[in-house]
């Protein structure tokens, strides 16, 4: 197939990586990737008396992951570069080889015993956890190839302007000491208590290396509808309270840093000081529910209140000017979460041959940032060297998911500044508040239907609240190449906040692109959608008795991510550039909506 590649300049005069063929970038960057999986487990019970028995377990895992990725010659120069030499566009090949080996293993002795009206679960355990990884990714990136098209390592040029990432016996041990402990008064109120210490090999040269981390838990249960009599009509009652820390360890290397020996021999010297002062991150959460059954089980409510704290978060940041190393490492901060969730069920109908089953379930969590380090009262995640028109900036006062960006410049009123062509005016420096990536409410309604051997279940569930950024959008205004644009210049104007601009190719060259205003492109993340629909048959045991070997058989039909039943959002706000703090809310030529249509067979023998 030969395509033909084409793609405009920058104003610097160098290639766009953005506006390339779509046809040479299906059918001329090429990505092939394949996982290989190998599980194994053993395990063995013992039971030593009546109310005693020891329990040992093991597992192994192993995952390699290949990828291969090939960009052919003509592929835009900011992507795949060009021989330094012959001053062509060879193009860019990408390697990567990873296997992750994971080994598990615990010893437990449990004790079952009843006494009276109390009745005690404990249990007394130990266990390790290994994980290695070893990983080597090579990419020839702007440095090129040095024959076209030719998609081997051997043919990648090894300068500066390529890439290369070895990881060798990455290795993580965390070994752990745990008891756990549950007692039970007349089936009705029941104490748990939980304690666990890990030692983990991360926190090596550290001031916890040799006690590790201690995280505890307790809670309470009462099922008053078995020690109180109720009215006939609620079936279940109970109350629940708890405690609990939970601990994480650090990432590997963080404590043992060293230079690098990039592509092409050159070294990159360590530039973060390491103190042996780091902590592991704990959190630390209360939590309270009820649950009710009434009228023969028929109708179900739950509820729960819960508050994370989270503390000793790890950050990088800038050592004063002056200092040996530009950058350290520090635990600082705390984070609180708040929230609720509720989930109403019932069976509203039900005879011998239908039954219809219904759910609700709505949850709320707000998060705040309150309080950082003495020193530094906000940081940025990702690169200093980003280039586009957001940030994620973490401010104490503000919240996990706040996006910044360019912004209008605006009068006291609020009213959008223009310039003398009568274009916005934009506020540099990505230092606007735009708006926050976390929805408001989750919400979900699903059914089953059943009637004699059929199923029908269905899920409809809800995005309520929370601010996205398209720069998919603004970059498709700013070339002329939207339905929005296309609509706006045959109608002859922009109409913004009851302002009307005439000049349309200027209006979104100034909003639009990789770094123009990017408050234009926040939308209201609220989307209704249908999750989930599966469609069932189970064949009668009367019919399949006459084949004398098959006991059962289901057929099941199951679509996934069907269709919106509303979205002002351009694209699918589940599918953004990453669900982590860096990019958590943002669109930038992210992968469409992926919808699912399957069929399972299932043989019962």
């Amino acid at each position: 197939m030969n395509l033909q590649n084409w793609y405009t300049k920058n104003e610097d005069g160098s290639f766009s990586e953005w506006d390339q063929n779509p046809y040479w970038i299906k059918n001329r960057v090429i990505n092939k990737s394949k996982r290989y999986r190998a599980l194994a487990s053993i395990s063995a019970n013992i039971k030593a008396t009546d109310w005693l028995s020891i329990q040992a377990r093991g597992n192994v895992d192993y995952v390699s992951d290949k990828f291969d990725n090939k960009m052919y010659a003509s592929t835009a120069a900011n992507i795949a570069g060009k021989n330094d030499e012959t001053g062509l566009p060879n193009g860019r090949y990408v390697w990567s080889d990873e296997q992750n080996f994971q080994v598990y293993g615990d010893f437990m002795a449990m004790f079952n015993k009843t006494f009276s009206d109390f009745s005690i679960n404990a249990a007394l355990g130990t266990s390790i956890n290994v994980s290695k990884a070893n990983s080597l990714m090579i990419d020839s990136k702007t440095a090129s190839l040095y024959r076209p098209n030719v998609f081997t390592v051997s043919n990648i040029i090894f300068s500066s302007k390529g890439y290369i990432n070895q990881t060798i016996d990455a290795k993580r041990t965390i070994q752990s000491l745990f008891g756990t402990a549950q007692v039970g008064w007349k089936d009705a109120i029941y104490l748990d208590i939980t304690a666990r210490n890990d030692w983990s090999s991360t926190l090596a040269n550290t001031e916890s290396m040799k006690n590790g981390f201690f995280y505890p838990s307790v809670g309470l249960t009462w099922i008053m509808s078995n020690s109180i009599k109720l009215p006939e009509w609620i079936n279940f009652s109970k109350f629940r309270g708890s405690f609990a820390q939970v601990g994480n360890d650090l990432p590997i290397g963080i404590t043992n840093l060293a230079d690098i020996i990039q592509c092409g021999g050159s070294i990159q010297t360590n530039d973060i000081e390491q103190r042996g002062d780091l902590k592991p991150e704990i959190s630390t959460s209360i939590e309270f529910g009820t649950e009710w059954k009434f009228f023969n089980n028929r109708f179900g409510i739950d509820f729960t209140w819960y508050r994370t704290d989270t503390k000793n978060q790890l950050l990088r940041v800038a050592n004063p000017a002056g200092s040996l190393y530009a950058f350290r490492y520090i635990n600082a901060g705390k984070i609180r979460n708040t929230g609720i969730e509720l989930t109403l069920e019932g069976t509203p109908l039900m005879n011998e041959n239908f039954r219809w089953k219904t759910a609700v379930n709505m949850s709320m969590n707000r998060n705040k940032v309150v309080s950082l380090h003495k020193d530094y009262k906000s940081f940025r995640y990702g690169s200093e060297g980003f280039s586009m028109a957001y940030d994620m900036w973490v401010k104490e006062g503000g919240k996990l998911g706040d996006i910044y960006g360019n912004g209008f410049e605006r009068d006291e009123n609020g009213k959008i500044k223009l310039n003398e062509t009568g274009n916005p005016i934009k506020v540099t420096g990505n230092n606007t508040l735009l708006g926050n990536a976390n929805p408001d409410a989750l919400l979900g309604w699903s059914n089953t239907f059943t009637y004699k051997g059929f199923t029908l279940y269905f899920l409809i569930d809800a995005r309520i609240g929370g601010d996205v950024m398209s720069l998919t959008q603004a970059h498709l205004d700013a070339m002329g190449v939207s339905k929005e644009s296309g609509e706006s210049r045959d109608r002859g104007y922009v109409e913004y906040e009851g302002i009307q601009f005439k000049d349309v190719p200027n209006f979104y060259g100034t909003v639009g692109g990789r770094n123009g205003i990017s408050e234009y492109y926040m939308y209201d993340a609220t989307n209704v959608r249908l999750r989930e629909l599966t469609l069932g048959y189970s064949f009668p045991e009367t019919l399949l008795a006459k084949t004398k070997f098959i006991k059962g058989l289901d057929l099941t039909l199951v679509g996934r991510n069907q269709f919106f039943y509303y979205k002002d959002v351009p694209f699918d706000p589940d599918a953004i550039l990453s669900v982590g703090n860096t990019n958590q809310g943002v669109d930038v030529f992210g992968m469409p909506t992926t919808r699912n249509i399957g069929f399972n067979v299932k043989f019962t023998f």
